[in-house]
This record gives structure tokens, C-alpha cells and sequence, in this order.
């Protein structure tokens, strides 16, 4: 199971106001290339992607968010589950890409490459609605629980190592989307994040 054909068939049946966060490498191409919106936010670093998701729930209980983890991003920071179980958001998604090495550090070995088990992981931290997936007919066929169902829902899917890779003709800047993420935040929920400046003085 690819990745890219798992987020081509996850982010056609997606709406344009379900909020996505990514992780670093592979996953940011997917979302430039296949789900290209200011709704997305990307290049999320290690350990931080799942925790960032789980902020952006309980802030926005009425958006759909979808969290695309890394084994080796989540395992830096398995405490966030223990978190997530406890707050149980209802609209909290996260599925986590496991193809059991650090891509990014020359497709290194990950924890679960060997005898751990991120699905059994959050099963002890508490969350219940959890499944492992190896197939892409079953994640074609799990796409709208993942988009609809009550949360916390954890997927596991286990996908192979990246060896090609869709060309993007997106410049891949993690900055600006950054700040492309929050303006659109700040236009369709009528919130002020970020202050104006008039000369030395702010706008709130």
C-alpha cells in the first residue's frame, strides 16, 4: 500500500473546510500535489503533528481535523495520546503513515519496524475507536469514518517506503504556509490571530 494512492483516495471525498495537519517530507508533497488549500498545514516536525492536531480539535470542536502522522513523528511524542484519550475529541482524526523507517534520515529503522505496536500503544493510552490497515481497498473503505465518524478515531496504515515520488510544481515553504494556515483560520472563523501593526502601535 502507497502512501500517495491512500491520500489521492482520502482527499477526493474530502470537504473544503476539513482542516488537515501533516507531517514533514513525503506527506507534505501528497497534500501540495493531491489536496493543494489553505485548510492544510504542513511540514509539521517531529513529535509535534498529532499534538498539534489535538490542539486545533479542542479549539475548533466544529471543524473536521485530520491529523496525517509518521511512525517515526508520533513515536517521539507518545504522551499526546494518553492526552487525546482523555479529552476524547469528537472531531479528531489521525491517521498515522507507519512504513517502519525515518524516511527523511535515509529510510533508517523505525520502533516499528521491530516488535512495537502504535495501534496497541494508543489502545493503553485509552482510545478506543483504533484500527490497522495494510490494504488500500481498506482504506478506500475506511475514508468515511476517517471524514465523518465520532472521534478520536487512530488508523494505523501500513505503507510501503517512498521510491517514487510526484513531482510537485508547488515551492514546498513551510513558513508561508504557516502563515497562509492562520489568515484562513482568521477568515472563516472571523477570529484575530495574528495583531496588526500601525507603525509601533498594535491592533487587536
Amino acid at each position: 500500500m502507497k502512501r500517495f494512492e491512500c491520500l489521492k483516495q482520502l482527499f477526493s471525498k474530502m470537504a473544503d473546510d476539513v482542516i488537515v495537519v501533516g507531517n514533514v517530507g513525503d506527506t507534505a508533497t501528497a497534500m501540495l500535489a493531491h489536496r493543494p488549500s489553505d485548510a492544510n498545514i504542513y511540514s509539521v516536525n517531529l513529535g509535534s503533528c498529532s499534538a498539534m492536531g489535538f490542539g486545533l480539535a479542542l479549539g475548533l470542536p466544529h471543524r473536521r481535523i485530520v491529523v496525517l502522522d509518521g511512525d517515526g513523528n508520533l513515536l517521539l511524542n507518545l504522551a499526546v495520546l494518553a492526552d487525546i484519550a482523555r479529552e476524547a475529541p469528537a472531531n479528531l482524526a489521525i491517521i498515522v503513515q507507519d512504513n517502519e523507517v525515518y524516511g527523511s534520515a535515509g529510510n533508517l529503522p523505525s520502533a516499528t519496524a521491530g516488535p512495537a505496536d502504535l495501534a496497541a500503544v494508543a489502545k493503553s493510552a485509552g482510545i478506543n475507536n483504533i484500527k490497522t490497515i495494510r490494504d488500500l481497498e481498506a482504506f478506500e473503505a475506511s475514508v468515511d469514518d476517517i471524514l465523518k465518524a465520532p472521534g478520536p478515531l487512530f488508523v494505523v496504515a501500513k505503507i510501503e517506503k517512498e521510491i517514487e515520488r510526484p513531482l510537485n510544481p508547488v515551492t514546498y515553504n513551510p513558513v508561508e504556509n504557516k502563515f497562509k494556515f492562520v489568515r484562513y483560520i482568521e477568515a472563516t472563523e472571523g477570529v484575530r490571530i495574528i495583531p496588526q501593526t500601525q507603525g509601533s502601535r498594535v491592533i487587536l
